[in-house]
């Protein structure tokens, strides 16, 4: 057991948590391509809450076994952004996905023009039958205004 640290444990977690946002964005944005647990351990030995000049204290300190564990999670996280293809390897395949894309939404609107269309002519033939019957009703009773 080294000596004892000047910061806890939750300090700790809250800073390797920032550390961990910051890795996972820049690895997102290409900026790294890999780790290694010493410019990690640098990174947090130099945050704020934890504030050490070396990250030599991370390494002989009591919370070792903490930060090894969150270090091999964090490498998993970051091989899978890694590993995932970026958005220029799929941009050979979304330009064909938005051809395709585009030829159906042109179809479904097509489809749905039609569809406007029709009820259009059936509202016009239902407007002339009903002045056809207005006519009828104020010949037959006269209208509704000399009531």
């Amino acid at each position: 057991m080294g000596r004892t640290s000047s910061f806890t444990r939750s300090d700790l977690a809250w800073e390797c948590a920032q550390v961990k946002r910051k890795l996972l964005n820049d690895a997102r944005k290409g900026r790294i391509n890999r780790l290694s647990k010493s410019a990690v351990f640098d990174l947090i030995a130099a945050r704020p809450r934890i504030d050490l000049k070396s990250p030599r204290m991370l390494w002989a300190s009591n919370h070792r076994e903490y930060l090894d564990s969150w270090f091999a999670k964090l490498e998993e996280e970051i091989k899978v952004i890694v590993d995932t293809p970026s958005d220029s390897e799929l941009s050979i395949t979304r330009t064909e996905d938005l051809a395709r894309d585009n030829t159906l939404y042109q179809a479904k609107i097509a489809h749905l023009t039609q569809l406007v269309n029709t009820y259009k002519e059936a509202m016009d033939q239902l407007r002339v039958e009903n002045t056809k019957y207005r006519e009828l009703i104020s010949q037959r009773f006269g209208h509704i205004d000399d009531l």
